[in-house]
């Protein structure tokens, strides 16, 4: 064997339930999730959804569109509407993990081909990197208040890195820390993350709560003059306004719409999400803004000074008053927030990364390896650019959704419209040309053009946002602040036209037998397919693609040596 053979050995994903013989299109993590590793309810759904709010970034959320002139009663309606744009697309890109339990990762080659996914899996990819950079930086300055509050030196700590690198020497001592503590969270498996959440989620609300209900009383009881103000406009700016807002709170959240499946695939029921999801971002994400709104307009009437990041805050406290009650305060807050971070950051980056990065390289990334590699790469991003510079690396990344929009509306046209809720989950895992999901060569041509219709108008306004001296039309820029709205319904209408010209074949087809043991006993009697505990290997000649992944030995049969 040679140096090379012997090194592929070594890094390879080892075979795990399901899965006898690792290869390039899968391994343990993106096969069918089992019945053993769908363990999530209700509650489990609920944490999964509230750990998105309860986070720094939802909490100033609301800055961004009071900053348009808006009211607070308009900001909050913005805040409502997008919610709900939300929890109406999460649950309809939920259904692949809820029905038939695989990712987005496996969605991509429904939708794409079998290596045209590689597109969808490579954006999703490069967004977990740079947003789990970002949320560690701010990770890191939650983590500097209970440094702070144990240390006045640490408090007081002068700066000995140059200007040139935006950071000072106490946030590189916070990051630093933050990103090594972040790690060991990586290698527990995702499904078993959900206690976690519930318990973080409780005290990251509470915790906000506190901080909202302390300075509001700070004011004598009053929430500020900035609760009431706002800015005399044109109904005509006003309404595009209305919906660059929409856009961007549904911009802000559709990377974990577009991977929604990826957690829903954990679920005991195909609608545990429903509840949850409902809850989480139509109260939570819309309680938490306005405790942001409410904290940061009575500081700013009782001391003078507009103060949205709740980190700085705590800063401030420890500056003004070092005293035990405040130190106290101070680390419980800090805590709380750090905790929050590492928690939304694990499940809602790193994990995302590993199973984009497992679907991408099967044979050498599990969801674990994708997740450190994930927390890794953030380093190269630089994160502390994003909040200390004018960068306009971060307002690129913030469009992203320009280009996952679109696909968000390709997969939930194509699963609900086109398919009817139909997946022939052996043909997912092939390269054989007979599949339903190779089309041509591999790649579905056909939504990879719709993908590209949706999205090129709004690349001139993203360019125009970048670089202001480049001028565009008004209409290009409109276009481009509802990108999210408008390229949702054009993927959609255009999968739907394009499936009636040219139909698929047999687009209700689905797998006779559930070769992955993918459902349970009772499901398979709901489908009318034969169960995994009944299968031999004469069921494998079936079908001629199954019995291609049966010669390439991807199916762990059930051991019927003791019969």
């Amino acid at each position: 064997m040679s140096f090379l053979s012997k090194l592929h050995e070594l890094i390879k994903v080892t075979p795990g339930e399901g899965v006898e013989n690792v290869t390039y299109l899968r391994n343990k993590d993106i096969i069918p999730m089992g019945p053993d590793r769908r363990i999530w309810g209700v509650w489990s759904m609920t944490a999964y959804w509230s750990i998105t709010n309860v986070t720094i970034s939802t909490w100033t959320g609301a800055s961004s569109l009071l900053s348009l002139g808006l009211s607070v009663g308009e900001t909050m309606g913005i805040i409502i509407i997008g919610n709900a744009i939300v929890v109406v697309l999460a649950l309809l890109n939920a259904a692949p993990g809820g029905y038939f339990h695989i990712g987005y990762t496996i969605s991509q080659r429904v939708v794409f081909g079998i290596r045209g996914s590689w597109i969808g899996i490579i954006i999703r990819v490069i967004l977990s990197v740079v947003w789990f950079g970002s949320q560690a930086y701010l990770g890191s300055l939650c983590l500097s208040c209970v440094f702070s509050s144990w240390s006045h030196s640490y408090l007081t700590m002068a700066n000995t890195i140059p200007e040139s690198v935006n950071m000072t020497t106490q946030q590189l001592v916070g990051f630093v820390v933050f990103q090594i503590i972040s790690i060991p969270p990586l290698f527990v498996k995702p499904e078993k993350f959900n206690k976690a959440l519930m318990v973080t989620c409780t005290l990251t609300f509470f915790a906000m709560m506190g901080l909202t209900i302390w300075t509001v009383t700070r004011n004598g009881g009053s929430d500020g003059a900035l609760m009431h103000s706002s800015k005399e406009m044109s109904s005509s700016t006003r309404a595009w306004f209305w919906i660059q807002g929409i856009s961007s709170w549904y911009g802000s959240l559709s990377a974990g719409v577009s991977n929604q499946s990826d957690f829903t695939r954990f679920s005991r029921k195909t609608w545990s999400s429903v509840f949850g999801t409902i809850f989480s971002l139509m109260v939570i994400g819309t309680v938490i803004p306005l405790m942001g709104l409410v904290t940061a307009s009575a500081y700013l009437e009782k001391y003078g000074e507009e103060i949205w990041m709740p980190n700085e805050l705590v800063m401030k406290w420890l500056h003004d008053d070092y005293s035990p009650k405040a130190r106290a305060a101070a680390f419980f807050v800090g805590l709380v927030f750090t905790l929050s971070q590492i928690c939304f950051n694990t499940m809602g980056n790193a994990y995302a990364g590993g199973m984009d990065l497992s679907g991408l390289l099967p044979q050498y990334f599990n969801i674990t390896r994708g997740s450190v590699l994930t927390a890794l790469l953030s380093w190269v991003v630089q994160p502390w650019d994003f909040y200390n510079t004018s960068s306009t690396f971060v307002t690129v990344m913030s469009s992203f959704s320009v280009f996952m929009s679109p696909i968000v509306g390709i997969i939930v046209a194509d699963f609900w419209v086109v398919r009817r809720k139909h997946l022939k989950l052996t043909h997912l895992y092939t390269t054989d040309r007979n599949g339903k999901y190779w089309y041509w060569h591999g790649v579905n041509y056909r939504n990879i053009c719709i993908w590209f219709i949706a999205f090129v108008p709004a690349l001139p306004g993203l360019i125009h946002s970048v670089t202001p001296s480049i001028e565009v039309s008004e209409g290009i820029k409109n276009f481009y602040y509802g990108n999210t709205i408008f390229e949702y319904f054009i993927t959609f209408f255009l999968v739907i036209v394009s499936s009636y010209i040219w139909p698929y074949e047999n687009v209700e087809e689905e797998d006779e037998y559930d070769f992955f043991h993918t459902f349970t006993d009772e499901e398979c009697a709901k489908k009318h397919i034969v169960p995994y505990s009944q299968i031999d290997e004469s069921d494998l000649k079936i079908d001629p693609v199954v019995s291609n992944l049966s010669a390439e030995l991807v199916i762990a049969l059930p051991d019927k040596a003791d019969e």
